[in-house]
């Protein structure tokens, strides 16, 4: 009986674990005996919601896409549940700049200040992730509860987005770290491929793992260019970290989550203090309430607002 158990304990996880990897995932390893551990990310439907929702043009999809990709691998990395991850990148291009915030479940939700914004491509034909952000910084903010929440900031290398986080880990957090994002927008502005990596050297690390991890590196393209050679999380980290007996841990799921819902927009809307929702609903307007973060819009007409100044949660 406990054999039979098992096999049935067994059977459900991989049940699970195939269901997870159908559909976007981050997968978690470690190689060369842990002194490397590692992280990817398949999230075309992530960025694919997120674009749908802010209707965002090929570049600033590229450029959300990028920042929640990596949140999402970054919030990855905390073992506290309710710890926040929020990343900000702040320029003088067009885009103005781009908010993501995510946890370390796989959920991630996020916004760019100007989502319309044209501009030609490169030289290459790529997507001018860069041009578009401009100069600026990146700031990087820990929110764990019960505790002051601390941000540590960059200045933008090249608002690339994965650049700037391999110099912020090398910079801010003193560890050694190679990053790459990447979002493929198809000719009709359909996405494509998105994904991502992060390998970082532990502590004690040998100099032989670091020339070794560098080495694989050198033959990378593009994570996009691996996703459209049909590789996973999982055949992508195989690949980076070839020859230094990669070891995958666990596969979790990634996806686009905000968590407003009505409840929370009535809140704010009572947050404007009664004599402001009595003079509402005197002039018959209605008390609007826009989620930067999903693009969800709540609307208080004004019988309801009455009903909420009658009778306060």
């Amino acid at each position: 009986m406990a054999e039979e158990i098992i096999d049935f304990n067994n059977a459900k996880a991989r049940a699970y674990d195939a269901k997870v990897r159908a559909h976007d995932h981050i997968v978690r390893g470690t190689a060369a005996d842990g002194q490397l551990r590692a992280f990817a990310i398949n999230g075309r439907e992530t960025v694919q919601e997120a674009s749908n929702r802010h209707h965002t043009s090929n570049v600033v999809t590229a450029a959300l896409g990028r920042l929640m990709m990596a949140g999402q691998m970054m919030g990855a990395m905390s073992k506290v549940d309710d710890e926040l991850l929020t990343l900000s990148v702040h320029g003088d291009g067009p885009v103005g700049g781009i908010t993501v915030t995510a946890n370390n479940k796989g959920q991630v939700k996020g916004f760019a200040n100007h989502p319309n914004v044209w501009i030609p491509l490169r030289e290459d034909s790529h997507l001018d992730v860069g041009g578009a952000l401009g100069a600026g910084t990146l700031t990087v903010v820990h929110d764990i509860p019960h505790m002051e929440p601390y941000s540590s900031t960059i200045g933008l290398v090249s608002g690339e987005i994965g650049d700037d986080l391999t110099y912020y880990f090398a910079e801010s957090e003193q560890i050694p770290t190679s990053l790459g994002v990447g979002v493929l927008v198809d000719v009709d502005y359909s996405l494509r491929q998105a994904g991502g990596f992060v390998i970082q050297a532990m502590p004690g690390c040998e100099d032989y793992v670091l020339d070794a991890l560098e080495k694989n590196l050198q033959g990378v393209k593009s994570v996009t260019q691996m996703l459209e050679e049909g590789m996973t999380p999982s055949s992508m980290l195989d690949f980076l970290l070839r020859g230094l007996d990669y070891q995958e841990l666990d596969a979790m799921p990634a996806e686009f989550h905000c968590g407003c819902d009505r409840d929370r927009a009535a809140r704010c809307v009572m947050a404007l203090g009664e004599a402001e929702i009595r003079d509402i609903i005197q002039k018959g307007e209605t008390a609007d309430v826009h989620c930067h973060f999903c693009g969800e819009n709540y609307v208080f007409q004004p019988e309801e607002l009455q009903r909420m100044i009658d009778q306060p949660a």
